[in-house]
């Protein structure tokens, strides 16, 4: 009997390793929502805020800092909700957001039923407005739609590999490839990525972007498809040190005709996302001109290191390639591309007190050096992929909106802005900040900073704001001035209630002589006359926030 019953029970286990998956209990789907919901309130003072305006906007509002005249002060709320469903180790993640300015200006509630209608300008950064009754229609935005599942070790799609591995596929956030947001792959993207732990101590992050996609060419011949592949190796070196190698490729066919022309904006006074598809006929998108490619290469690494108190996180990262600009002979030339970005962070912390110091330099061109020019020559801007809208974030609060994250100085200006641009223009740019914050209590948190900034190269203060900044005919040889300003800020941060935070910062930038430019609105001051010169003088920034974050 005890022997049937022990060949019964062997028989039963053999059947029960050798049964398929699908009779095994599956697990219990589960569904989770988070996110966050943001009330912004912003005071300003040339700020440039509004970098795109129509031609209707009187020169009242320029979008530069040479006119005082451009104040104001808004509220707005962003909403972020990620729904994940789960089963067992797999993911379908779902991110919407919501941005609203408060009152009536852009998209609203006011409009006939199913439109749209613009009746003002947006602030930067916003898709809509509330207006008087809220009814907002059409104003939601997808963020990430992706699958996250095993693709090696036990219980995967490829169970024979012995290292563990995880697939994300479709619209997703950037992870893996970088420590300082914005520096070369941050925000979020269309594609795969796989992240491989080899060992306790190694992982690894391979991602492919699908930037744009060249659909059939019959329905759409003039679509383009841009694509970029980054690799990235972690490795716990000992405890405290931990280093990331990372390679990257770029290839941009006409530039990047997505949001901003993000990794592609334009700069001294070349705009090479001229050659995005033209407006549809019908089903049928309209050829647009011939190609311009860009192929970029990025090598580089980070570090952090962390020895007691103190920390150190460098960056380099080179990067290699080539342009085709049509120059002004009506000619393309493969113009090279050679430069580099280096950032370091170092910090020391003790009790309540951090301090931290940061620098960062990327080289700049000649301001007569002209890319459109017959000869070509060397491109020394350093563009990301993907800065995501936040390189810098938290070093500044005007150069990149911190507390009030959706704009920064010179908005809509891609090439100058620096949450976009770690280059100013094809000037290159300088940039050093001190920053200290003091824990009170643990609810309540005092923080100080300062920072200042040149261009590598001297700017032609003679340029208008088009393109970036264009050379005017007439630039000064080799241009003329470097020092962009010195920012200070104050700030709190107070958790006043669980999952809530009050965020409170005043702003300043002392403008420096390299923000001088020629203006080109109607206001009787056009053009300005400076030292003899056609240069308007740039005024101090000022700015005041405060956000109530509620986290779920």
């Amino acid at each position: 009997m005890r022997r049937s019953v022990v060949v019964v029970l062997a028989v039963l286990a053999i059947l029960g390793l050798l049964a398929p998956p699908s009779f095994a209990q599956a697990p219990a789907p589960k569904v989770t929502i988070s996110g966050l919901v943001d009330f912004v309130t912003t005071a300003y003072k040339n700020w440039s805020q509004v970098g795109n305006q129509p031609s209707s906007v009187t020169a009242g509002s320029q979008p530069d800092v040479t006119n005082s005249k451009e104040k104001g002060w808004y509220s707005r709320e962003r909403g972020l909700f990620t729904l994940t469903g789960e089963v067992g180790k797999v993911k379908g993640v779902w991110a919407i957001e919501l941005d609203f300015t408060n009152g009536g200006g852009n998209f609203n509630a006011s409009s006939q039923p199913g439109s749209l209608t613009t009746v003002g300008v947006a602030q930067s950064g916003t898709s809509a407005n509330f207006d008087l009754d809220t009814d907002v229609q059409g104003a939601v935005e997808t963020k990430w739609l992706y699958v996250e599942a095993p693709i090696t070790g036990p219980g995967s799609l490829l169970p024979f590999i012995p290292v563990a591995s995880i697939g994300r596929f479709g619209g997703q956030p950037f992870r893996g490839h970088n420590y300082k947001v914005g520096i070369l792959a941050s925000g979020d993207f269309p594609g795969a990525t796989l992240e491989t732990t080899w060992a306790p101590n190694v992982r690894s992050t391979l991602t492919f972007v699908q930037i744009s996609e060249a659909l059939d060419k019959f329905i759409a011949p003039n679509q383009k498809d841009s694509f970029a592949f980054l690799a990235s190796l972690e490795m716990d070196v000992f405890k405290g040190l931990t280093i990331k190698p990372t390679y990257a490729y770029a290839h941009y066919d006409g530039g990047n005709c997505g949001t901003a022309n993000l990794g592609t904006p334009a700069w001294g006074g070349y705009n090479p996302n001229a050659n995005c598809p033209a407006v549809t006929a019908g089903n049928v998108a309209a050829p647009g001109g011939v190609g311009r490619d860009i192929k970029r290469h990025y090598l580089g690494a980070d570090v952090r290191w962390t020895m007691g108190p103190i920390t150190v996180q460098p960056t380099f990262i080179y990067l290699l390639g080539e342009q085709e600009i049509l120059n002004r002979n009506g000619v393309i030339n493969d113009v090279d591309i050679r430069s580099f970005i280096a950032d370091t962070i170092v910090g020391f912390r003790t009790g309540p007190l951090n301090i931290e110091a940061r620098v960062m330099y990327t080289p700049g061109q000649n301001a007569n050096h002209d890319s459109q020019n017959a000869g070509g020559g060397t491109i020394r801007r350093y563009d990301p992929i993907n800065s995501g809208f936040a390189y810098m974030n938290g070093w500044t609060e005007i150069w990149t909106g911190d507390i009030d994250y959706i704009t920064s100085f010179y908005a809509g200006r891609s090439s100058l802005v620096m949450r976009e641009s770690p280059s100013y223009d094809k000037y290159g740019r300088i940039f050093g900040g001190l920053a200290a914050d003091y824990s009170l209590t643990p609810a309540l948190t005092f923080r100080a900073l300062t920072n200042v900034s040149w261009t590598d190269t001297s700017v032609d203060t003679k340029g208008i704001l088009a393109n970036g900044i264009t050379t005017s005919t007439f630039a000064f040889h080799g241009g003329k001035e470097r020092y962009l300003g010195n920012e200070w800020i104050l700030g709190l941060t107070y958790r006043f209630a669980p999952n809530v935070t009050f965020d409170l910062a005043a702003a300043a930038l002392i403008t420096g002589d390299a923000l001088n430019i020629q203006r080109t609105g109607g206001d009787g001051n056009n053009p300005c006359v400076t030292d003899g010169v056609s240069t308007c003088q740039s005024r101090n920034v000022y700015k005041g926030t405060a956000r109530i974050r509620v986290t779920f």
